[in-house]
């Protein structure tokens, strides 16, 4: 059995998720491919695909499987690629994961950026709010957003300062009046993104030091890009990254609240599976966000106090 050949089938039809299609781009015959992959299957002893009439899908040990075979195929191409080559150029398919409001809200700018300066890259990006540990998951380098005090997670990087703003509608500051201390944020229908830890305390730094408030609301969420909205149409105070509210400060539609206090800004930082060293291309997709997240003024929006 080639295992290598055994293990490039497999992740073809893994990612069309289809025999018919995987062979078609192969070359092969629906059967050929459905050979080596039950060749695949023999040769570790368990089934690694669930078939059904209309869909096939990873068994438990079919994902870890897939995801190191997607490392292992990738790891030899770019040996092979770069065999001869004194600066080896970025290439091949480039997995990324990162949280959807930085995702929908930011990426897409960088991305392009970096794809037209690296036409050789191809990129597939998924969003998705919970973090997915990118050694189980087949993804190249995952974008995570950190607390201040988080210990440092392995295989990581950090590659750059999210800022936060307190932020609300004119509408609403006309009806509720603004809060003139941070105390006064209690009696205000505060929207709440409620991930991460002790979501209802909002902890601010201004002249005074720091000032921790417990506040409450009639809306909590786990998705950012919601609040906004939600703040937009006049519902109430909430505390979000600059890089989402930078525009519409700018443009009016949302104000800044307790000017010249400001929550502490969270650590952004890129995610490696271990024990593998990220490739040229991750490597250059990440020094290239990094530059863009230093340069980009709506992340400096305001000031934060532990920068």
């Amino acid at each position: 059995m080639d295992r290598l050949t055994c293990m490039s089938v497999f992740r073809k039809v893994v990612e069309r998720h289809s025999f018919s299609e995987a062979a078609e781009e192969l070359g092969m015959s629906a059967g050929s491919v459905s050979k080596y992959v039950a060749a695949l299957e023999t040769h570790i002893g368990t089934p690694l695909l669930a078939r059904t009439t209309r869909r096939i899908s990873l068994t438990e040990a079919g994902t870890g499987y897939y995801a190191k075979c997607v490392r292992i195929l990738d790891d030899i191409e770019e040996a092979e690629k770069s065999t001869g080559q004194l600066h080896p150029s970025p290439r091949g398919l480039l997995r990324v994961r990162a949280p959807v409001s930085l995702g929908s809200a930011h990426l897409g700018r960088s991305i392009a950026d970096f794809l037209a300066r690296f036409p050789e890259v191809k990129l597939e990006l998924t969003l998705n709010d919970f973090f997915i540990d990118p050694s189980e998951q087949g993804v190249d380098v995952a974008i995570a957003i950190g607390s201040n005090d988080r210990e440092p997670m392995r295989g990581a990087r950090p590659i750059g300062r999210m800022a936060r703003a307190v932020v609300a509608a004119p509408a609403y500051l006309d009806r509720h009046g603004a809060p003139a201390s941070v105390a006064e944020l209690k009696r205000h229908n505060c929207l709440i993104y409620n991930r991460g830890q002790s979501p209802d305390e909002w902890r601010l730094h201004g002249p005074g030091g720091e000032r921790t408030v417990r506040v409450a609301g009639d809306c909590r969420c786990n998705n950012s890009q919601v609040l906004r909205e939600s703040l937009l149409e006049g519902a109430g105070i909430g505390l979000l990254p600059t890089f989402l509210v930078a525009d519409d400060i700018a443009a009016g539609t949302l104000r800044m609240v307790l000017p010249g206090w400001a929550p502490e800004s969270r650590t952004l930082y890129a995610v490696f599976p271990q024990p593998r060293q990220p490739s040229i291309k991750v490597r250059e997709f990440v020094d290239f966000l990094a530059h863009s997240f230093a340069v980009d003024a709506q992340w400096r929006l305001g000031f934060s106090s532990d920068e």
